[in-house]
């Protein structure tokens, strides 16, 4: 365990609990608006982290974990623990020594670290020609670059905001999260946050990407008020084609405002048949009836029925236009 000064970070600025910098700044959209002001450090949070551990394995970690799990929480990047750090954590559990960051590639798939950030993701060659560049084509669309370049996947994966343009695209790429917790395991993206509700949830130490036949190919929509916002709802679609035909056809949508969930009855409307105008707007209709759609602040339900059928749509449509080298 490493004892550290009490710091109060704000952003790329930090300071000396009492002693706050002169930065002023305000995150969120507006109905979860948050302002920092000069000298206004108690809604920070993390002044009140009194010690910082460093763990080399995930046997190690998830012991920290696990002693007091009311006082602490794992770091990655670090992002959301500078804006939300609950009140009654004083330890931060660093897990950037747990392995080593990056992306490789084997016989069944892809594997990334969870301690690679999401701009290294995107930068990867692996990634480039995985699904036809499907996965980094969503990155590209997370956040800033600032913010890419320090944001991790395990972060992205384990935070799990419901509107992650990341957990989405982990579900239709079939996605296998590993974790750690007491054992080393890997489940199914969608049987990772079916879990979610128990007590600690485990440590996220890497994703799998399966191997994907040369006609996978993929497609990505997100309804946002700026290109740096959080979306007001995103979909996703991943496809294989045979003989002019769709397989393994994946279809999710997120933010709505629930965590992105697959949409079986629109897959199963699509697989075996060729994407016709007339096949894929009766797809989107069908997404736009079965989308677990409600009201907040950010937007109604009705809203949010529409965007998942346009939402649907412009996917499938981009994939028959830009995205099959004339299979479909």
């Amino acid at each position: 365990m490493e004892d550290t000064t009490r710091w109060a970070m704000r952003g790329t600025t930090a300071c000396k609990h009492g002693k706050p910098g002169p930065l002023v700044s305000a995150r969120g959209d507006g109905n979860n608006r948050r302002e920092e002001r000069e000298g206004d450090v108690e809604d920070v949070g993390l002044h009140r982290i009194q010690s910082i551990a460093r763990p080399t394995t995930a046997d190690e970690a998830w012991r920290l974990r696990t002693a007091d799990p009311e006082t602490t929480r794992f770091l990655g990047g670090g992002i959301d623990l500078i804006l939300y750090t609950p009140e009654t954590v004083t330890t931060l559990i660093d897990v950037s020594r747990l392995g080593r960051a990056g992306v490789s590639a084997g016989r069944a798939g892809l594997a990334i670290s969870a301690g690679t950030t999401l701009s290294r993701i995107l930068e990867a060659p692996e990634i480039a020609a995985y699904a036809g560049g499907f996965l980094r084509d969503v990155l590209r669309q997370v956040a800033s670059p600032l913010q890419r370049n320090v944001a991790t996947i395990g972060g992205a994966v384990a935070r799990a905001h419901p509107w992650s343009d990341v957990v989405l695209a982990l579900l239709v790429l079939d996605a296998d999260v590993e974790v750690f917790d007491g054992a080393a395991r890997s489940v199914p993206a969608a049987d990772f946050y079916a879990s979610r509700s128990q007590n600690v949830a485990p440590l996220v130490t890497g994703i799998r990407l399966p191997k994907r036949a040369p006609s996978t190919r993929g497609a990505f929509e997100k309804f946002a008020r700026t290109g740096f916002d959080v979306g007001l709802l995103n979909c996703a679609c991943v496809v294989e084609v045979a003989k002019g035909t769709c397989s393994r056809v994946r279809v999710a949508v997120g933010g709505t405002p629930a965590l992105a969930r697959r949409l079986p009855d629109v897959e199963a409307a699509l697989e075996g048949k060729r994407p016709s105008s007339a096949t894929i707007g009766d797809a989107a209709s069908l997404a736009a009836r079965g989308v677990d759609a409600r009201d907040d602040r950010r937007a109604s339900e009705l809203y949010r029925r529409t965007l998942t059928e346009v939402g649907v749509r412009r996917c499938f449509e981009r994939l028959t236009r830009d995205g099959m080298e004339g299979a479909l």
